[in-house]
């Protein structure tokens, strides 16, 4: 029986962003955000996730914020392996000033609309260098209802898992900003990457993601 991974996105992101990574031997499906409850918590949106999953034991795939959400969702139901890619597998990952953000409740006060709006600093901010990465990130932020937007980030920010899944692959860059390689443990790490490295360090990716999908005793 082919195993299935299920992708789980990046904040705002969708499934294209996955177009560039070649797995082998899988069936993969995208999974669609859900529109977040009033104050939910990341635990209980990853419960409502769960309903989407129909395979028994999947392999979990998540990106930046989809990884978080992966973690969850790997706490409620039995799952056979996780890979993350620029993202984070437990709170203490997260930079100190996002802690502290949310202590200060900052979240609350920010500019969203402005947020939305690339320019030069957000293009530095996610890696982006190409005039193809730029627009990739430019329609990503389009897209992004600010509905989504903001509940996100307040749960990204209030964040509280220290549970870490065992058989999970963790692919980080070297050089991302979002979420600095210096925080994050045990993981390959891709020289150069940024936070938006799917796209442009997927040749580097894959082969990652694939030897780890086809070993047994992972």
């Amino acid at each position: 029986m082919t195993e299935k991974c299920y992708l789980l996105s990046g904040l705002g992101a969708d499934g294209t962003v996955f177009q560039y990574l070649d797995f082998k031997g899988v069936e993969v499906e995208y999974m669609e955000w859900l529109s977040p409850l009033p104050k939910e918590t990341l635990p209980a949106y990853a419960k409502r996730m769960t309903q989407k999953i129909t395979t028994p034991y999947p392999i979990l795939v998540g990106l930046s914020f989809g990884g978080m959400v992966a973690m969850e969702i790997a706490k409620q139901i039995p799952v056979k392996k996780v890979i993350l890619i620029s993202s984070a597998k437990e709170r203490k990952e997260l930079p100190w000033f996002y802690r502290f953000s949310a202590k200060l409740k900052l979240q609350k006060i920010l500019p969203y609309t402005l947020i939305k709006r690339t320019n030069g600093f957000t293009y530095w901010l996610f890696g982006a260098t190409s005039a193809h990465e730029k627009a990739l990130l430019k329609e990503i932020f389009r897209k992004t209802p600010t509905t989504f937007l903001k509940w996100a980030i307040n749960a990204i920010l209030t964040w509280k898992n220290t549970e870490i899944y065992t058989h999970i692959l963790h692919i980080h860059g070297d050089k991302d900003r979002i979420l600095p390689y210096k925080n994050v443990k045990d993981t390959f790490c891709i020289t150069g990457g940024g936070h938006s490295m799917i796209v442009n360090k997927a040749h580097e990716i894959t082969p990652l993601i694939n030897k780890f999908l086809n070993n047994a005793n992972d």
